[in-house]
């Protein structure tokens, strides 16, 4: 099951030129995206209505989309506008569009009823023109369910096993448990490490041998992560009693931003962005951003193989049991405040439903 009344990261905009069609399914919907005259971004189901044809190999003509099956045209509301051969088009003769918005450099798009699209639901995120920051994005899609990818950004114990030769982070990632705290809509993960090995994305950014670690982000439904991670000299720890640092300038500082959008129920895109912070640290450039993205890159690839593995094996042997760990406490935070909007959201179709029997 999925959340409908949410907003789901469908494309960076980048990805959506002025003369093209982006097709991409999000939860098991195909949709069609494409840039108007005006350059706002519009999203239609893509599925024509006469022979259920994608739209998206279609032509797009202006603020419309013609079918090339047998020359529909549909304007950016769904509605068909021309029908070759005959003058009068029925009234039913539509495709199903859907709110968009672009914001924070990704074009987002609501599922669910569109009476009910909130942009104040969109999920804070950083843009890429940002000045503060250096940004590097990319895409790349697992054959795994979204929940099992968000499961692994929930828990960030892995880095000290599966990706020793990309992050290079040491091993108290997988023995000093996080702050977690139950948001409205999603978890907040907080941690320090201390007397921390150099990751190798900072690898001769500071000439400290050791440093004290803060990251700290916000995961939110249906699955975006703005994670903020700073170093510091050994001993900043004490000094904030484990709390956020405050007033202090620290030696290096990034952002990444990621979203886990359900393709289908086998499928997921994962959207993500890496940068440093160009007032942190000196010797913050092009290059440096570059090889942060490398070093993502290559993790993410680590994560695909890992993640389509347990997919496997889990479509293989569904009930097989899993036991809990400490740090399943955020993913299971997580899975719970995801069920709970599912649910909530579905009450009133099941109250309708009663009324009517």
């Amino acid at each position: 099951m999925y959340l409908r009344n949410c907003w789901y990261v469908a494309a960076w905009n980048y990805e959506i030129e002025a003369d093209t069609l982006l097709a991409r399914t999000i939860i098991n919907e195909p949709l069609v995206f494409f840039r108007k005259e005006d350059g706002t971004v519009a999203a239609l189901q893509d599925r024509c209505c006469h022979r259920s044809a994608p739209l998206s190999i279609g032509r797009k003509e202006g603020d419309a989309v013609r079918c090339m099956y047998h020359g529909l045209k549909f304007d950016s509301s769904g509605k068909c506008v021309e029908i070759p051969g005959q003058d009068a088009i029925p009234p039913q003769a539509c495709v199903r569009s859907f709110p968009v918005t672009e914001r924070y450099s990704w074009v987002w798009v609501w599922m669910g009823d569109p009476a009910l699209a909130d942009e104040n639901l969109i999920p804070p995120a950083v843009a890429h023109d940002d000045p503060n920051w250096i940004f590097r994005s990319g895409s790349i899609e697992y054959a795994a369910n979204y929940q099992l990818v968000n499961d692994n950004l929930l828990d960030f114990s892995h880095l000290t096993f599966l990706h020793p030769n990309s992050f290079g982070v040491g091993s108290d990632w997988a023995h000093i448990r996080p702050k977690v705290t139950r948001l409205e809509r999603g978890v907040r993960v907080e941690r320090w490490l201390p007397n921390q090995p150099i990751p190798n994305h900072i690898r001769g950014v500071t000439d400290c041998e050791l440093l004290d670690l803060w990251s700290h982000y916000d995961y939110l439904v249906p699955g975006v992560m703005v994670m903020y991670s700073s170093s510091y000299p050994q001993g900043t720890l004490d000094k904030f009693n484990g709390g956020a640092p405050t007033g202090i300038q620290p030696i290096t500082s990034d952002v990444t931003c990621q979203a886990i959008t359900p393709c289908g129920d086998e499928q997921s895109r994962y959207f993500f962005s890496w940068a440093p912070n160009v007032h942190a640290q000196a010797g913050c450039s092009d290059e440096l951003a570059d090889g942060m993205i490398a070093i993502a890159r290559m993790a993410f690839e680590e994560d695909r193989l890992m993640i389509e593995s347990q997919a496997h094996n889990l479509k293989m042997a569904p009930n097989a049991k899993q036991v809990a760990i400490a740090f399943d406490n955020a993913l299971s935070q997580m899975r719970w405040v995801l069920d709970k909007l599912i649910k909530e959201e579905a009450q009133p179709q099941l109250n309708s439903a009663s009324v009517v029997a």
